[in-house]
């Protein structure tokens, strides 16, 4: 790690009584900061908000946070940038202070290089033993509550592939371990509606935005089975395509089509000054 603020003060400790510890009270956001810029820094301030807004968070002033990201992002010419929101510390048991605070972490990591080779070469996507939730009150959400997507790194990191395609407990395709998806079939890209399971990631909202077309529909096992493309995409990894799933070759034309679309689009509405 090369930088941690909370609240504000260098430092790597939070209260023992943080809420954000004890109950995973809280989100986050992960983006990445290119030529001392943040990536999407407009969006990611958007998804703070949005999100303490429904998880009923007093949030950050959105300019004051904005500037805050800015002026760090300055210092480092690549790397990561994660904040964390957690509801402050408010003693035993669920309920909130009536005070609504909260602690604001920032974080500043080095960039995984090895992504900038993987978007040439594509990725091996598996498929999850297991199996997420069905939460309709978070769905969308980048919540604190990863329990989840722990126990699928951790099954990640016995397997022989770089991801892991997950299904929801109704059988339907949501995203990768850490990445959403889309797919190819008959020249019709598609992708999971994540509204009930997963979360709407600020890349996903990118493609869609230059892929309007692009269908978002309950999507089964054997639909995805039958794809001729695919990728996974984060704001960190950005559009990352998939060379071959669960044992059949994909093409990477669509995926490094979409890629470039989307590396070209930074330059004209992703870095905010």
């Amino acid at each position: 790690m090369k930088l941690c603020l909370v609240n504000g003060i260098q430092q790597h400790h939070i209260d023992i009584e943080s809420r954000g510890l004890a109950y995973g009270d809280g989100l986050f956001t992960t983006a990445k900061v290119i030529n001392g810029k943040v990536a999407y820094l407009t969006q990611h301030v958007e998804r703070l908000t949005s999100g303490c807004e429904k998880l009923g968070i007093t949030p950050p002033s959105p300019n004051e946070l904005t500037l805050q990201l800015a002026a760090i992002a300055k210092n480092y010419p690549l790397a990561v940038l994660k904040v964390i929101i957690a509801a402050s510390s408010g003693g035993r048991g669920y309920a909130r202070s009536s005070s609504n605070h909260h602690d604001l972490i920032i974080m500043i990591h080095d960039y995984p290089t090895h992504y900038d080779d993987l978007i040439h070469t594509g990725i091996n996507l598996g498929l999850s033993k297991q199996q997420i939730g069905i939460n309709p009150m978070l769905g969308g959400l980048k919540h604190l509550n990863r329990l989840e997507q722990v126990l699928l790194r951790q099954e990640l990191s016995l397997s022989d592939v770089d991801d892991l395609l997950v299904t929801n407990i109704n059988d339907n395709v949501i995203e990768a371990t850490s990445a959403n998806v889309f797919f190819c079939l008959n020249d019709t890209l598609y992708t999971p509606d994540v509204s009930q399971s997963g979360v709407n990631g600020i890349m996903r909202q990118t493609i869609l935005r230059h892929y309007p077309e692009t269908i978002i529909k309950a999507i089964s096992l054997e639909e995805i089975a039958q794809a001729q493309a695919m990728l996974v995409c984060n704001c960190v990894m950005g559009v990352m395509p998939v060379n071959n799933y669960n044992g059949q070759v994909l093409s990477l034309a669509l995926p490094l089509e979409i890629a470039l679309t989307i590396r070209n689009g930074i330059n004209h509405e992703a870095i905010n000054y």
